[in-house]
């Protein structure tokens, strides 16, 4: 009986482990969950890689990050690393990475951004409009 309870411990400390470290990447202090890693793998994108890169201030990088299509709940999760990153990078590097991009793909981003300031964990941003948390890019992108 005491060794089946013993089992029952390890294998409760193993499964909370799994779930509580598993299933979700940190890269320079932003969140990259597990929904967003399936998301992007589907589209044959690395996105830590590009994450990455985007920190490092790769303008392609950015731009590439910034206009990656992704869908449902990892969309929510993808603002929030747009936000991050432009918390990171600043505004005018976001800005000067983006000048090519066309106005399709500026209400794409902006609604990235919006997405990312209302559902992200930044405690700052949530109570601001986009207006208010980004102005530079807020007006670059309307």
């Amino acid at each position: 009986m005491k060794k089946i309870i013993i089992k029952f411990f390890l294998l409760s400390i193993v499964l909370f482990m799994c779930f509580a470290c598993c299933g979700r990447k940190v890269i320079n202090g932003i969140e990259v969950s597990e929904l967003l890693l399936i998301a992007s793998k589907e589209q044959n994108i690395d996105y830590c890689k590009l994450l990455n890169e985007s920190i490092k201030g790769n303008d392609s990088s950015i731009r590439q990050l910034a206009l990656l299509k992704i869908y449902d709940g990892a969309g929510y999760d993808h603002g929030a690393v747009v936000v991050h990153l432009i918390g990171l990078i600043g505004e005018d590097k976001f800005i000067y990475s983006l000048t090519t991009i066309n106005n399709e793909q500026r209400k794409w981003i902006k609604e990235y951004i919006e997405v990312g300031l209302e559902y992200g964990n930044n405690v700052n941003l949530q109570t601001q409009t986009f207006k208010e948390a980004f102005p530079k890019i807020y007006k670059f992108l309307n």
